[in-house]
């Protein structure tokens, strides 16, 4: 009998990518994209995943506990994208990402979700901000970021005046990844590069 507790991950693929000059979900990265690598991550620890997209189509990963949702309001930024991939999830519990993370840490992520508590999210500080993109949200958080955009807030950040927030210190995570490279985005060309080199640099090791 398995008493694992289940939880839901959530990856937020519709962005811009105005900084990099093409879709970051796209880019190349070991043997396939880098949404397909961060995906990949996910499903190693994670019984349910929510893919928010931009351009719905079927990908190679749905059916094997991943599906894609169409990302209907554009240029809205994560609160609202979250708030559809929300309404979508099974479980109570979901660690929410975007997909240019590629050495996001799945059982950093998982134990982050055993840690909310009574909180109905948990937010990493680290870098002198919040991680609200490497977080865990309660479902019933949908509503929250509904209330936060009917107010005309569209800020995720602000998350922390409309629902109770638990803040994990940099510290604390460094404590489960001493180099932090589950919070290196992937942004500009520049940072595409050195992805490219730490993982070529994990294949030799």
């Amino acid at each position: 009998m398995n008493d694992k507790p289940e939880y839901s991950a959530i990856i937020l693929a519709g962005g811009q990518s105005s900084r990099m000059g093409r879709p970051k979900a796209e880019l190349p990265f070991a043997l396939g994209t880098m949404l397909d690598y961060v995906v990949a991550a996910m499903l190693s620890v994670f019984d349910e995943l929510v893919v928010a997209v931009a351009e719905p189509r079927r990908y190679a990963w749905e059916g094997y506990g991943a599906r894609s949702i169409d990302d209907r309001v554009p240029n809205r930024g994560p609160t609202s994208a979250l708030e559809q991939a929300l309404r979508e999830t099974r479980f109570d519990r979901a660690f929410v990402c975007s997909c240019d993370v590629p050495f996001v840490n799945p059982d950093l992520a998982r134990k982050l979700c055993d840690m909310l508590g009574d909180d109905d999210v948990l937010i990493p500080y680290v870098d002198g901000k919040l991680q609200t993109l490497h977080a865990v949200y309660r479902k019933k958080c949908a509503k929250v970021l509904a209330t936060m955009r009917s107010k005309g807030e569209h800020r995720l950040h602000e998350i922390v005046n409309f629902a109770k927030v638990r803040v994990v210190p940099e510290e604390e995570i460094r404590a489960l990844d001493p180099e932090l490279l589950s919070f290196f985005n992937v942004n500009t060309p520049e940072d595409y590069q050195r992805a490219l080199k730490l993982m070529d640099e994990k294949y030799k090791m």
